[in-house]
């Protein structure tokens, strides 16, 4: 099962939410798992946002090897499931795919419980922000990539 996290730039929330991911994927013994994460604006190469890698630091995990990259119409026909940042991100994934709405998510609908919520709000770009954003962003996604194993156990 592939799930695939996007975001704007893919250097902050999309980055964050895989690492999460893959590391819960691992300790709860969901080997089948493949996460990835890519941005819309096409940037490539570029290192995660440094208070990204900070707050992931602080969690135990790694960000540092992080490269940007452009999401491509390949990432889209092959996930299983898209996990995106903000409604707006929804909007641009319908107007560039056929995928189907199933597959597509915003993380915050996984914030409350692990059914996805229709209605859920955006999760905010702290790209620009001090170092309190990012770990404020990164609890809502630890929270709600921790309802997205419980879906994600389900859907197995």
């Amino acid at each position: 099962m592939r799930v695939l996290f996007v975001c704007d730039g893919n250097i902050c929330r999309s980055p964050m939410a895989a690492e999460y991911l893959r590391h819960r994927a691992a300790h709860d013994g969901l080997s089948h798992l493949v996460v990835d994460s890519a941005g819309l604006l096409g940037i490539e190469g570029a290192p995660a946002a440094a208070h990204a890698v900070t707050v992931l630091k602080e969690a135990g995990l790694d960000l540092s090897r992080h490269r940007s990259r452009g999401l491509t119409s390949s990432d889209l026909q092959i996930a299983d499931f898209v996990i995106v940042m903000t409604l707006r991100h929804l909007e641009q994934l319908a107007v560039r795919s056929s995928i189907g709405a199933e597959r597509r998510f915003l993380v915050r609908a996984f914030e409350q419980g692990k059914l996805s919520a229709r209605g859920a709000p955006d999760l905010d770009d702290p790209v620009t922000g001090p170092l309190e954003g990012f770990r404020k962003a990164f609890g809502v996604i630890r929270t709600s990539v921790d309802h997205l194993i419980l879906h994600l156990k389900h859907e197995t």
